[in-house]
């Protein structure tokens, strides 16, 4: 069947980054990232769920759904989903440390961050340990600082709307899932396996947390993933532009959060192969060059604000603030425990426990899974939010380990493949961000250290290897068989997290009975 071009779907499968800056541009000036109707926000989501289906629709009876409309179209369901959700969550809900914006006062939270930034164009000359947020390097918060005094210019004197904050995040996390998206098209998967990498990645829960959250994890995700699209590029076609935007990303990645070096992993696998191979044959000196610049750039832009701190005060390099709440103390579990042990999951209990009421999520990766889900949220007090969690849950789970068997059908058959590398520097990424959430979860022993925003590099090898999955022949079957199973299991995952966060906003959370910790 011949499948025409559509000109609409083509224009943004094209230009996804501008037309997505163009969108996030109407919705604030229009709106100031926030309506109070919750309701209206519901229906602006569910009308741009039928917008999207109805073309959609339009499309496939014409004989102009390609994959690459179909992928835009998936992405647009993503958009309008994170639309709504941006809408209708206000400033102070569901943030992680962000504090609360008091004009001429400066907390330790993010929020004062900015604002010290914003009204001083520089950072504070204190000593960052044991002062909150201040320990994080600044990249963040001199564009968001920015970003206020552009906003404020077009709003009557002496008011503010931080709202308008939520403009950015949202903008980063589209602009996330889009270079994930394409680092996975990159690493060289089958093309009719695109469609199902769209569907894992563009509603992901834990990202749409992120799009109404004010702090550093999403530009500093946004940096990780532009890094390892750059570096599989570089690494697949050579050339300066490559390189250099590689250690740009990185550079100004670690600018915004120093665990964007941990990218050294994968990306520092992909360019020892290709500088070994061009030693061999004898073509490396331009490619040694090109790598000294690389580090030129990136290690005065990722690390200078680490070294002043050492200097200036004796902060430690990998300095991070640790957590004090008596709740989400850890010490008392093994690190066993911490990593085997097994209380309940996931039939009796897949919300977050934070240890407020008594309870507390111990193990690493039990952890890791319900907020890659649901944040901290705890939806049990609602017979629909519970429901469809769960269902979210027990998919999730199923991706997870279609994803573990892509992995092992990955290294078994390595030696037949024409991305081996690829292939190698995301088994390197899996390994070396799995050893990282273990040793950073026992050294900062608290609930809110297993996060899976910590963890997000995870989305990339997850998805890569879930699609590889889909390449198993299964004996006694017809060929194809796999890849329908994680194209199916990927739409209804799509399907589950755009509902779980439509339907979010109905949530009354009730009361929490705090117990102290035993």
């Amino acid at each position: 069947m011949t499948i025409k071009q559509d000109k609409v779907t083509t224009a943004v499968y094209s230009h996804p980054f501008i037309i997505t800056a163009l969108l996030v541009l109407v919705v604030l000036i229009s709106t100031g990232m926030q309506i109070d109707n919750n309701a209206v926000c519901c229906t602006i989501m569910v009308l741009g769920y039928l917008l999207v289906t109805g073309y959609g629709i339009y499309l496939k009876q014409a004989k102009k759904l390609s994959d690459e409309a179909l992928i835009t179209l998936i992405f647009a369901l993503g958009f309008f989903m994170r639309l709504g959700y941006t809408l209708y969550t206000g400033l102070y809900v569901r943030q992680c440390d962000l504090g609360e914006f008091t004009e001429g006062s400066y907390n330790s939270w993010h929020s004062g961050y900015i604002l010290y930034v914003r009204d001083h164009l520089w950072i504070p000359n204190i000593n960052v340990a044991g002062r909150g947020e201040f320990y994080h390097p600044p990249f963040h918060y001199f564009v968001s600082a920015v970003f206020l005094r552009i906003t404020d210019l077009f709003l009557p004197k002496g008011t503010h709307h931080y709202e308008a904050l939520q403009a950015l995040s949202m903008l980063w996390t589209q602009w996330a899932l889009i270079m994930a998206f394409k680092v996975v098209k990159q690493a060289g998967v089958k093309k009719e396996h695109l469609p199902s990498a769209a569907m894992a990645v563009s509603a992901f829960p834990a990202l749409t947390l992120m799009s109404a959250s004010i702090n550093n994890d999403i530009l500093s995700i946004l940096l990780y993933f532009t890094a390892f699209y750059f570096g599989l590029k570089w690494f697949k076609e050579g050339g300066w532009k490559n390189i250099i935007f590689a250690a740009l990303a990185v550079g100004f990645g670690m600018m915004t959060k120093l665990s964007v070096g941990m990218i050294a992993f994968p990306v520092g696998f992909l360019f020892l192969v290709r500088l070994i191979k061009d030693l061999k044959e004898k073509k490396a000196g331009k490619t040694f060059l090109q790598l000294v610049v690389f580090g030129v750039i990136c290690a005065p832009l990722g690390l200078w604000f680490q070294i002043r701190n050492y200097i200036k005060f004796k902060v430690p390099l990998t300095y991070v603030l640790r957590a004090d709440n008596p709740y989400q103390d850890l010490t008392k579990y093994t690190p066993a425990q911490r990593i085997f042990g097994f209380y309940g999951f996931p039939i009796e209990d897949f919300f977050m426990n934070l240890g407020s009421d008594g309870e507390q999520d111990y193990n690493i990766f039990i952890a890791q899974v319900k907020t890659a889900l649901f944040g901290g949220e705890n939806c049990r007090d609602s017979f629909s939010m519970s429901m469809a969690g769960y269902a979210l849950l027990l998919v999730f789970l199923a991706l997870i380990a279609l994803s573990v068997i892509g992995f092992i059908y990955a290294v078994i058959t390595i030696k037949k493949r024409k991305s081996i590398w690829e292939d190698l520097a995301m088994a390197v990424l899996a390994v070396s961000q799995t050893i990282s959430v273990i040793m950073f979860s026992l050294q900062y022993p608290h609930i809110c250290s297993q996060d899976f925003r910590y963890s997000t590099p995870f989305i990339l090898c997850g998805t890569f290897f879930l699609l590889r999955a889909g390449e198993i022949k299964i004996p006694g079957t017809k060929d194809g068989l796999a890849a329908k199973l994680v194209k199916a299991l990927a739409g209804v995952f799509l399907v589950l997290a755009i509902l779980f966060y439509t339907i979010l906003w109905t949530y009354v959370k009730g009361k929490v009975a705090v117990v102290a910790p035993a």
